[in-house]
Order: structure tokens, then C-alpha cells, then sequence
């Protein structure tokens, strides 16, 4: 199992022995610390060292506790910083306004130790949870847009990317086009080398394409070893010219296996006005033309 790196607290105070005591404590518990004596040093500490959690005192001079912590939410750097508010104040009013300002907690002066690490390993651990719950839903997010393998778009999120340009496309009256290409005799490289290669040649593709396409195209992995381009702003000889050097490319390609080619037969269509469905069965039909004229071709 992996170690996992100490969390970083950042200690807010304008007393020094406070800060010193605090410190003490949390450096036992194996915390790296970082201290301010101010808000106004808060803030500027918190932005340069993005700590994990915040211990702020309420009752400093200049910028106090509250308005620190406002600051500290209403910055997108670190306004998921958790903030527990350290205060002599116990009062219910006083309380309350502190959870209003954005603190997940408070610990009242004079603090008793166990309490204190026992809300700190709480707060930190409750905002580990929620960045491994951001990052389980960002991944998840990529299982249903993206492909697996070659990390291109997959089916059905090319498609709706094509819808979306489509639509773009009519309302403001720009030129789009599409390339769909196939890969030539994919079955005999699983044939003949096997399934691993076949996947390395998949991976690259979708490598070459990646490097291909501006940002505002979109490359998805139409089927098996199927794959559609969506070019916006684009006419038809500007995606010749694409397609054209997409094939070159993978032409060029080396694999694992030094006697392995690979070429691909393409088809390329501008959009004129048809539904998507016919858009792509076009650009689809063309691909074929390809291939039947000898494949390693694009045909428009």
C-alpha cells in the first residue's frame, strides 16, 4: 500500500503563543503546518500553499476570522479549503454566523487537544472523500463519452457532437464536413498477430487522430475499427487536405511487429443541409467507394 503524503494545515492567529501550541500539536500528529497572524495573511498564505484545512481565529484586528473566511469561499482556489474556526465566543448567535460565512466547524478557546484532532482528522477526512467522489465522477464521466482503447469519442458521443455541429452549423450558416475511415484487412492483423497487436494498432490510430484534429474538431471511434471525424468551419477541399495527411500519417506508423502496414480507405463529405443520418451514410458510402477502388484512398 502506498503512503500517502502529510496533509497540510495552515494555523491562523494573531497571539503567537496560540500559534506556537497549535503547532506543537499538530506537527506530533505528523501535519505539515503553515501559520499567518492575520486574515490579510491568511489569504495570501492559503492562495500560495493550498492547504488541506484552515484553523482561523475570529478575534484579530484588521481583517477578522469572518471576513477572512468570506474571502477565503468567494475564491474559486480556495473556496473548498475546509475552515474551522477557532473562538473564545461560545455564544449561539456567534456560532451560527460562523457556519453562515462558509467554517465547517468551530472549536471553542481554551481548546481541549483530543477534541480539536478529533474534528481536524473529521473535516480532513470528510474533503478527501469528496475529491475522491469528484474524481470517481470525472472518470466516470469518461467511461460514457469516451472510448476505452484509443480514448476517442466513442459511438454514441460522436454522434451527438455531430448532431450539436450540425445544428451549429445551420444556425449560423458555417461550412461543416465529416471524414468516416476504415481500417484496410483489420481482421487479418487479429488473424495474424493476434488481438494484443491489433490493439496497439487501435491505440495509435486514435493517437494520430488526437494529433491530427484542432480542438474544436471531434474524433470518435465510430466501430470496431471504424472512425469519424467532425470538422466545423470546414469545407470540403480543407478536409481533403485532413484526411489526406491523416492517411499519410497512419501509413507511417510502426508497430511492435516491424513487417506490420497500416492504410486506411476514407470518405469525406461537406454538410449540405441533410439529416444526420444521411450525412454519415454519405460519407460511410464514399468509404467504401474506397475500398473497392483499392483502399489506402480517400474519396470526396
Amino acid at each position: 500500500m502506498e503512503n500517502t503524503p502529510p496533509q497540510r494545515i495552515l494555523v491562523v492567529d494573531d497571539t503567537q503563543k496560540n500559534v506556537q501550541l497549535l503547532g506543537t500539536l499538530l506537527k506530533r500528529q505528523n501535519f505539515l503546518i503553515n501559520v499567518a497572524y492575520s486574515g490579510a495573511e491568511a489569504i495570501e498564505v492559503a492562495k500560495k500553499v493550498k492547504p488541506d484545512l484552515i484553523l482561523l481565529d475570529i478575534m484579530m484586528p484588521g481583517i477578522d476570522g469572518y471576513q477572512a473566511c468570506e474571502i477565503l469561499k468567494a475564491d474559486p482556489e480556495t473556496a473548498l479549503i475546509p475552515i474551522i474556526f477557532l473562538t473564545a465566543k461560545s455564544e449561539t448567535a456567534d456560532i451560527v454566523k460562523g457556519f453562515e460565512f462558509g467554517a465547517v466547524d468551530y472549536v471553542t478557546k481554551p481548546f481541549n487537544s483530543t477534541v480539536l484532532l478529533s474534528r481536524v482528522r473529521t473535516h480532513l477526512g470528510l474533503c478527501q472523500a469528496l475529491k475522491n467522489l469528484e474524481f470517481q465522477k470525472a472518470e466516470l464521466q469518461k467511461m460514457v463519452m469516451f472510448d476505452g482503447l484509443t480514448k476517442l469519442y466513442n459511438h454514441k458521443f460522436i454522434f451527438e457532437m455531430l448532431s450539436k455541429e450540425i445544428k451549429e452549423a445551420k444556425r449560423y450558416e458555417r461550412p461543416l464536413s465529416v471524414i468516416m475511415f476504415d481500417l484496410d484487412f483489420f481482421k487479418k492483423v487479429n488473424d495474424t498477430y493476434g488481438h494484443t497487436v491489433g490493439d496497439e494498432v487501435l491505440v495509435k490510430v486514435g493517437e494520430t487522430l488526437l494529433t491530427a484534429v484542432r480542438d474544436s474538431d471531434s474524433a470518435g471511434r465510430y466501430g470496431g475499427e471504424e472512425f469519424l471525424l467532425v470538422l466545423p468551419t470546414t469545407d470540403l477541399p480543407s478536409a481533403l487536405i485532413v484526411s489526406e495527411k491523416i492517411r499519410s500519417d497512419i501509413a507511417a506508423l510502426t508497430f511492435s511487429h516491424s513487417d506490420l502496414k497500416i492504410t486506411i480507405s476514407g470518405g469525406v463529405v461537406q454538410y449540405t443541409g441533410q439529416e444526420t443520418l444521411k450525412f454519415i451514410d454519405q460519407a460511410d458510402q464514399l468509404l467504401y467507394k474506397a475500398k473497392e477502388s483499392g483502399r489506402n484512398q480517400i474519396q470526396s
